[in-house]
C-alpha cells in the first residue's frame, strides 16, 4: 500500500485536531483541577496535611454546581479531593475515571476534615488554576494556565520555604492559540476536502463515543431529550434532521452534567463543544444516508472551525461556548456536508453569530442540555438557510465580511466586552449559595 505523504500545513492542522479533541470524562473544570492535583501528589509520598486550590471566576463558576462522574457530589473541592486520592495524571481528562466507593469516602473525609480548601482569584481573567498541596514535609505548587491541562509551573519546596513568584507574562501557552489563527477559511476547507480519512480515525471514535452517552442521556426519566423523543412519537415535533441533532446533542450533555461515568470526545477542552460539533453534524449525516467518508471530513471542518473560534474567544467566557463555537462550527460543518461553497458556509457562520452570539455562560450544570438543544437546532436551519441564500447582512452589528475578523470580533465582545458580565454572573450565583 502506497504511504500518504502529508504536506506542512496538513501535519500542523491535523496536529491541531488531535491536540483539541480529547477524550474526557465529566466536566472539564473540576476534572483540571483533579489534574493539577494528582499531578502535584506524584511529587510527595508523605501524608496530606491540607490542600489549597484557587481558581479563576471562569473556573470558579463552570465548576460549582456540575456532578463529580460516578458520584453525586457536586463541585471544585469534590473534584480535587477525589483528583488526591484517585487521581492518575497520565490519563489526562479521565484522571479520575476509575473512583471506587472507598475512594470517595476518602475524598468525603478530606473534605470534612477541611483538608481542602478552595478560594477564589480576585482580577483574574483567562483559565487559571493553582493547587498547593502541604504535608508534614514539604510543599508542592502546580498551576494550569490558558487551557485545561496546561501545566506552566511545578515546584516542590520544603515546608518552610516560601515559593518563587510566579511570572505569567513569562509562561507561553502550550496550546494552539495562535499558531490556528495564520491559517484561513480557505485552509481548513482544502484540509478538508484533501486530508486521508485514514488519518482521522479518533474522529471516527468521537461519533461513537458521543453517541453512547446520548443513549445512555435518552434513558434519564424526564430528561430532556427523553421529553424531545416523546414529542415526535405524539407528533408534536417532525422526526426531521433539526429535532435529531437536538434530541442527541440534549441528551448526551444531560447524562454528562449529571454524573455518567461515560467519557465523551471534547473539543478545544470542553465535552459539551464535543457533543455539540459531533452530533449535531452526525444527525444530519445520519437521517440523509451520507456516506461515512462524506461525514468525517465534515467533522474535520466543523472541529477546526470550533477550535479556531475559541482561540478567539478564550478557553471560557461569559458567552457559552457550545453555542457561539460549537453550534457556529457545526453549522459550518453542516453546509460542507450537503455539499455546499466556501460563501455558503461562512454564510451559515453569519448566521450563528448575528443571532445567538450572547447566549450567556451561567456554569455547567445540567442545564446546560437545554443550551445545548438550542445550539444544535438552530446550527442546522442556519446552514440550511444559507443554502437557500437567506443570509444575515455581514455589515450588520459585530459581523464583517472577512472570516478573521469576524472572530476577532466576536473574542473582542467576550473579552473585554463581556468581563462586567461575566462578573454579574458569579455574583448571583455566589448569592444564591449563601441564601
Amino acid at each position: 500500500m502506497e504511504e500518504i505523504v502529508l504536506d506542512k500545513k496538513q501535519k500542523e492542522l491535523l496536529e491541531l485536531l488531535r491536540r483539541g479533541i480529547k477524550p474526557a470524562t465529566g466536566c472539564t473544570e473540576p476534572i483540571a483541577v483533579a489534574y493539577a492535583v494528582a499531578t502535584a501528589k506524584e511529587q510527595v509520598n508523605e501524608e496530606l496535611k491540607s490542600l489549597e486550590i484557587q481558581v479563576d471566576p471562569n473556573i470558579y463558576k463552570n465548576g460549582l454546581m456540575v456532578t463529580i462522574p460516578g458520584t453525586k457530589e457536586k463541585g471544585l473541592m469534590a473534584g480535587g479531593a477525589l483528583g488526591f486520592v484517585a487521581g492518575d495524571p497520565k490519563k489526562e481528562l479521565r484522571v479520575i475515571d476509575n473512583v471506587k466507593k472507598e475512594d470517595l469516602k476518602k475524598a468525603k473525609l478530606l473534605i470534612e476534615q477541611k483538608k481542602v480548601n478552595l478560594s477564589l482569584k480576585e482580577n483574574c481573567h483567562g483559565l487559571y488554576i493553582e493547587v498547593i498541596l502541604i504535608t508534614n514535609e514539604s510543599k508542592v505548587r502546580v498551576i494550569i494556565k490558558d487551557s485545561h491541562l496546561n501545566i506552566v509551573n511545578i515546584e516542590k519546596i520544603n515546608k518552610g520555604e516560601e515559593f518563587k513568584p510566579f511570572l505569567a507574562e513569562n509562561k507561553k501557552m502550550n496550546s494552539s492559540e495562535n499558531i490556528i489563527q495564520k491559517y484561513r477559511l480557505k485552509d481548513f476547507i482544502e484540509f478538508s476536502n484533501e486530508i486521508s480519512v485514514n488519518e482521522m480515525d479518533f474522529l471516527k471514535e468521537g461519533i461513537e463515543m458521543n453517541l453512547a452517552i446520548a443513549e445512555e442521556g435518552l434513558k434519564i426519566e424526564n430528561g430532556v431529550g427523553v421529553k424531545f423523543r416523546e414529542m415526535v412519537e405524539e407528533g408534536l415535533m417532525a422526526d426531521n434532521i433539526i429535532n435529531r441533532a437536538q434530541m442527541l446533542c440534549a441528551a448526551a450533555s444531560e447524562a454528562r452534567m449529571s454524573g455518567s461515568r461515560l467519557p465523551v470526545m471534547s473539543t478545544a477542552g470542553s465535552g459539551n463543544h464535543g457533543i455539540t460539533a459531533f452530533l449535531t453534524t452526525f444527525a444530519v449525516s445520519e437521517k440523509n444516508n451520507m456516506p461515512e467518508e462524506q461525514l468525517i471530513r465534515a467533522l474535520a471542518l466543523t472541529n477546526l472551525i470550533t477550535i479556531f473560534i475559541k482561540s478567539y474567544t478564550g478557553a471560557l467566557s461569559a458567552m457559552c461556548g457550545c453555542g457561539v463555537a460549537a453550534g457556529i462550527g457545526a453549522s459550518a460543518g453542516i453546509v460542507y456536508l450537503l455539499g455546499g461553497n466556501k460563501e455558503q458556509i461562512l454564510g451559515s457562520m453569519y448566521n450563528m453569530v448575528g443571532s445567538i452570539a450572547g447566549i450567556i455562560c451561567d456554569g455547567a450544570k445540567e442545564g446546560c442540555a437545554y443550551k445545548l438543544a438550542l445550539a444544535s437546532g438552530w446550527a442546522v436551519q442556519a446552514a440550511i438557510l444559507s443554502m437557500k441564500g437567506a443570509i444575515i447582512n455581514k455589515n450588520d452589528g459585530i459581523l464583517a465580511g472577512d472570516f478573521k475578523k469576524l472572530f476577532k470580533n466576536l473574542g473582542y465582545t467576550c473579552n473585554p466586552g463581556m468581563v462586567p458580565t461575566d462578573e454579574a454572573i458569579l455574583e448571583v450565583m455566589l448569592e444564591k449559595e449563601k441564601a
